[in-house]
């Protein structure tokens, strides 16, 4: 079972340096110190999140807080080549300026062999620029794979995985956290909002808001949540928040870091993020509130009964 102490909580970076307040040094100020105020100490970017590296170096956040980045990948097939990882890393640890603590591996990208991409892994740790590797939206096959052919060539072990966890997108309890638990690798979970999916109506999904249209990636949570079953449950959601007393974010966020499969003795943790300033303490405050009733768990489930067979793997496989 997992214990009942909260995971470690991760500031995700992706509007840092992309999206105002975001962007001016005031501002990156007043997030720091109000994520700092709350033990916040990790931050979470990469190379695909526009200019957060790069405002991260430029406010000296890694005089803060250790910085957790990943490399392109498939996001941007072709560049994971030896050569390309090393020339990746030591490109954002000079933009970050300091050395990275998890260095991730965004998603697959099937057009470079993997043992060229690790060898390139391997010499970038060699070279100082991170301190601990990491995965992120790869199938529990590979997660094997790519443990097993570092460890026979004595490279760094993969030690953290991050995906796509939420109350409503939980595929990977079964598909991937057997595999991790394993091997010893600690899972951090990104959207555990789903995308923003569990603070909207179903009109507002419906009506295109936040990162639900064609303009944001693609339409990649398009992809990942709209759809029928997604669209009625939104309406128990909303109600379930009305039992509980909290809003639907702080519902989504308290299910995700006392009632999940995660477990703090494990290493595990919770990214969660904020496109404007007056979101980030709601969140932090309503973590802090601790357990669900047991009633208002009980909802939870039925309401994953209801979606699990439309439900996403990730933001790479959908």
């Amino acid at each position: 079972m997992p214990s009942e102490e909260c995971p470690q909580i991760i500031f995700g970076a992706g509007f840092i340096g992309n999206a105002d307040p975001f962007v001016s040094d005031e501002g990156l100020k007043a997030t720091y110190d109000l994520i700092a105020q709350y033990g916040i100490t990790r931050l979470d970017s990469a190379q695909l999140y526009g200019e957060s590296e790069r405002r991260l170096g430029e406010t000296k956040a890694g005089e803060r807080f250790s910085i957790d980045t990943k490399w392109l990948m498939g996001w941007n097939p072709g560049l994971a080549t030896k050569e390309g990882i090393v020339a990746g890393a030591k490109e954002s640890v000079k933009k970050i300026g300091c050395v990275v603590d998890v260095f991730y591996l965004h998603c697959p990208d099937v057009t470079v062999p993997l043992e060229s991409t690790l060898a390139g892994v391997h010499e970038a740790h060699q070279l100082g620029l991170f301190k601990r590797f990491g995965l992120s939206n790869y199938p529990a096959a590979d997660v094997v794979w790519i443990h097993n052919h570092c460890k026979a060539q004595g490279y760094i072990l993969p030690s953290v995985f991050q995906g796509n966890y939420a109350a409503v997108a939980r595929k990977l309890e079964t598909t991937l956290f057997p595999t991790l638990r394993d091997l010893g690798i600690a899972f951090y979970a990104y959207s555990p909002v789903a995308g923003g999916l569990l603070t909207k109506t179903k009109q507002q999904i419906v009506d295109g808001a936040g990162r639900y249209n064609t303009n944001f990636m693609n339409g990649m949570y398009d992809q990942m949540y709209l759809k029928e079953s997604y669209l009625r449950a939104l309406g128990e959601w909303e109600d379930i928040a009305r039992e509980q007393g909290c809003s639907r974010a702080e519902l989504a966020y308290r299910w995700v870091a006392y009632h999940s499969a995660l477990d703090a003795e494990c290493g595990d943790g919770v990214v969660i993020g904020a496109s404007k300033f007056e979101q980030i303490e709601p969140t932090l405050r309503g973590l802090r509130r601790g357990k669900l009733t047991e009633s208002v768990v009980e909802r939870i489930e039925r309401v994953w009964d209801t979606v699990k067979h439309d439900a996403p793997t990730d933001a790479f496989a959908k």
